[in-house]
């Protein structure tokens, strides 16, 4: 079918079947969010939802371990690895356990670990630091204070006496 519009002649059937192609074409060609918004801008928009979700885990994973924390027990090895960042940590809780209840002044660990070259406030701010990362994770602390001193909590002598114990059974 041909119509004739002044001197021009349009073949109708042939724009139906363009317009056709057109609207497919448009359809199915959806631009994804990586194009609309760039590449790096969803990569961070991902890794934001995904940083939330792994949040959202550790809180229920905190919650369970605080109705389970009556009935667990745990390693000195589990303690360690949560609230150490380096040896240093590992050497002034060593410090601390060895002391005992009576507890040690900050300035007494400092000497002992010598070769750290640390100062009384350097373990005073690394025990607070250890601390804050028990309490996040399991709910009790690394040491407490008492007086000037600082000594293990009671959570830490038990962790620590029930290696003593399974050392004594194995031998």
């Amino acid at each position: 079918m041909r119509r004739v519009h002044g001197d021009e002649e349009v073949n109708v059937q042939s724009v139906h079947e363009n317009s056709e192609k057109v609207a497919q074409k448009g359809s199915g060609k959806c631009r994804t969010r990586a194009e609309k918004v760039g590449r790096l801008q969803y990569i961070l928009e991902r890794i934001r939802l995904l940083e939330g979700k792994i949040g959202q885990i550790d809180l229920r994973t905190r919650t369970m371990m605080a109705g389970l924390r009556e009935w667990m027990s745990f390693e000195p090895s589990y303690i360690q690895k949560v609230v150490c960042e380096d040896e240093v940590d590992v050497e002034i809780i060593t410090c601390l356990m060895q002391k005992g209840v009576g507890g040690l002044l900050p300035s007494a660990i400092a000497s002992e670990l010598g070769e750290y070259c640390l100062k009384r406030w350097d373990v005073t701010r690394r025990i607070q630091r250890m601390n804050k990362k028990l309490m996040k994770e399991v709910g009790q602390k690394v040491a407490e204070k008492r007086g000037h001193c600082w000594a293990p909590t009671s959570f830490m002598l038990d962790a620590w006496n029930v290696e003593k114990r399974e050392e004594i059974i194995k031998v």
